[in-house]
């Protein structure tokens, strides 16, 4: 097997905390493509685009993004006892 060598042998290498501080910059900026993922994947359900349009028919609210509060905002109490309300 061939060792792994350094590809700037003269580079300082980088501390714990700058690695640390490497990962959540990545982290923090690869959120919003596994957001807007997992969203697209949720959004493109039939039976979830179905209850949304009917949910916008009714005319009680803006757009999809209120549905998704509220939905999340009345699951959470519904489930989570002691859950301000």
């Amino acid at each position: 097997m061939t060792p792994i060598t350094a590809h700037e042998p003269e580079a300082e290498l980088l501390s714990p905390a700058d690695v640390d501080k490497d990962i959540a910059s990545f982290t923090k900026a690869l959120e919003p493509k596994k957001s807007e993922g997992f969203t697209q994947a949720v959004l493109m359900r039939k039976e979830i685009r179905q209850l949304i349009d009917s949910l916008l028919a009714t005319g009680l609210f803006r757009d999809e993004e209120e549905i998704l509060t509220r939905a999340l905002q009345t699951l959470f109490i519904a489930v989570s006892p002691g859950a301000q309300r």
